[in-house]
């Protein structure tokens, strides 16, 4: 049975579970902002009504949701087994990448599936907030690789999330297939549309909802996350493409660091802002003290150092 991995957080499940199917559906529970105030990926003891598979592997149903903070809310992955009445696989990113990946070798193939492209990126670069849980997905697929598992990193609707832009990425594509790591492309379908569009109105997600609206026939800049981000919608968003998790290792600082140092989610932030790569916890504590979101991308933005 394959498995469709949202790697990325928030509304990346929403893309996955539109090109898995009846297929299996997975996510590393990590939320909004908006959504979980409190910094990091929601922790298993937070996970309400799921059933644990042991070694980070936990189930959803449409009864699931998380408690924390004070507050309760479904991740995006209980949002897609609520609405297909479908169970949904949380992963515990708490873990280290190599006991994650004994978790899922239950699965004969990883779809690894990234909204908008930053598992494309170095890491550091100047637009790209949100640099961690795509990499540390990816160090994931290459771990489960090593132990057999046939795994492929799928890049959704490049640019959608407004933090690379599509020229870059494109680019980005190109040396990827010079090292040998381009396997494909992948579009998206009517049926599929349907599905995405049946999500995008129940759970939260923007980079998801682009490529419905491209679908639909818009066209041209549009804002997201509350002006923050300016994305294009056009076709780009309804096309993907297929790695190697290997391949993209070579590209991507952040994943490699964290691949070779085998490091959990929260370990592997420390990690990178060493190496001056800050991530989206990085942001997401600061904005729990206090900072503005400018204020907040201000102060990150002098750590950076590729």
């Amino acid at each position: 049975m394959p498995l469709y991995l949202a790697v990325g957080g928030g509304g990346d499940v929403v893309m996955a579970a539109a090109l898995a199917g009846e297929e299996a559906v997975g996510q590393i529970p990590w939320e909004r902002y908006v959504v979980d105030p409190e910094p990091g990926p929601v922790p298993p003891p937070s996970l309400r009504e799921v059933l644990d598979l042991g070694n980070g592997l936990y189930l959803a149903t449409p009864r699931s949701f998380a408690e924390r903070g004070g507050r309760l809310f479904k991740t995006q992955g209980m949002c897609v087994a609520e609405a297909l009445q479908k169970s949904v696989y949380l992963v515990d990113p708490y873990r280290r990448p190599s006991e994650l990946a004994k978790a899922l070798v239950r699965f004969d193939k990883i779809i690894g599936v990234d909204v908008g492209g930053d598992v494309l990126g170095v890491g550091c670069e100047e637009s790209l907030r949100s640099p961690l849980a795509d990499a540390y997905g990816l160090a994931v697929l290459a771990k489960a690789s090593e132990l057999g598992v046939e795994a492929e990193l799928w890049v959704m609707s490049p640019g959608a999330d407004g933090e690379l832009s599509l020229e870059y990425l494109i680019r980005r594509v190109a040396e990827a297939a010079r090292e040998g790591g381009l396997l494909g492309t992948v579009g998206l379908d009517s049926k599929q549309v349907e599905v995405l569009e049946k999500l995008v109105k129940r759970c939260v997600t923007e980079a998801s909802a682009v490529a419905v609206r491209a679908f639909k026939g818009e066209y041209g800049p549009a804002h997201i996350r509350g002006g923050a981000r300016l994305v294009e919608i056009g076709a780009c968003a309804l096309i993907g493409f297929k790695f190697s998790p290997k391949a993209l290792l070579k590209l991507n600082k952040a994943a490699r660091l964290i691949y070779e140092s085998d490091a959990p989610i929260d370990k592997a932030a420390d990690l990178l802002i060493e190496n001056g790569i800050p991530t989206e916890l990085h942001l997401e504590q600061l904005l729990a003290k206090g900072l503005d979101i400018y204020a907040a991308l201000e102060e990150l933005k002098k750590k950076k150092s590729c």
